[in-house]
């Protein structure tokens, strides 16, 4: 989307806005340098608010409520196309699409997904194998149950009681391995650190040939992963209008940085005031003036640019 101004940070300032199936992307037109970069998963709450802007003057403005790392951060985008709606019902759209197939992508446990004995499919689920006689090792003692394998998941689940399920997505699935365990040789299932490394465990005849199913299917999902986020804002296009460039992917590179002690401190400007915690006050040399204490590792030029 063209014509949209990030409000808080670089208020007047006319950028662009990408939205895709994972983040809200923008940047400013003169210098794309300048950027913005948010997370579904770190959204907490999406308002229509009225705002002054540089560029419309008091208008309404999508407020993006967010939460990382302990902190809260607030974001402004103001459309500069005058009574166009679609700034916020394209991105309300999106996030409202996350928000409900999490399942695609976080791992349950003890969750309501079998129905009368079976799996409930997610849409454009379907299953590859379904095996009988699995039992589970991820606790004390050896429970019998159904897994599943799908496109999107490993789903398994007991005979005896339906509640007692774990779901896992082929996304959060770092490796699949076997191993001996104290009740013989069983299909181990690891997931990413972020997952306080989950583990479930599995015993079951044929170990070695569903080993291998697994092994390759992972491999598959890993390079085209299923998010389960669909959403086609539709357009009326003018006859006549050129047809879209492509975007082309820019060739970057991501280093972590610490905004807190780094030079690039414009991550100041959205936060929210319940994060900014009161300084001693100190004389500044470079304003001739009593000022409040920057954070450590932070000058007061940095700070000034985030303003300026």
């Amino acid at each position: 989307m063209n014509a949209i101004e990030d409000t808080k940070g670089n208020n007047g300032e006319k950028g662009n806005m990408v939205i895709t199936n994972l983040r809200v992307i923008w940047f400013k037109d003169a210098d794309q340098s300048i950027n913005l970069s948010i997370g579904y998963d770190c959204i907490t709450g999406v308002e229509i608010k009225n705002v002054e802007s540089r560029l419309k003057g008091n208008c309404q403005a999508l407020y993006i409520k967010t939460k990382f790392s302990q902190n809260r951060y607030e974001f402004i985008f103001t459309s500069l196309i005058s009574n166009s709606p679609r700034l916020f019902t394209s991105f309300q759209a999106v996030v409202r699409s996350y928000e409900t197939t999490k399942v695609y992508r976080e791992i349950r446990v003890r969750s309501a997904i079998i129905q009368e004995k079976l799996l409930t499919l997610l849409p454009e689920e379907h299953v590859y194998n379904k095996y009988s006689n699995v039992y589970s090792i991820s606790t004390d003692q050896q429970t019998s149950g159904i897994l599943v394998v799908t496109n999107v998941r490993i789903v398994w689940y007991a005979l005896t009681n339906d509640n007692f399920n774990v779901s896992i997505p082929w996304i959060q699935i770092s490796r699949v391995k076997v191993r001996d365990s104290t009740y013989g040789k069983a299909i181990i299932i690891e997931t990413y650190p972020n997952n306080n490394g989950h583990m479930s465990g599995f015993k079951l005849d044929g170990i070695e040939k569903i080993f291998a199913e697994l092994s390759n299917l992972l491999k598959v999902h890993s390079e085209s992963p299923i998010f389960g986020i669909e959403s086609v804002v539709e357009e009326k296009f003018m006859e006549g209008r050129m047809s879209a460039v492509p975007r082309i992917a820019d060739d970057v590179q991501i280093v972590n940085v610490d905004y807190y002690k780094g030079s690039s401190n414009a991550v100041y400007s959205y936060m929210t005031q319940n994060n900014k915690e009161d300084r001693p006050v100190v004389f500044s040399k470079e304003l001739g003036l009593a000022i409040e204490q920057p954070p450590e590792g932070v000058s007061v030029e940095e700070l000034w640019k985030v303003i300026a």
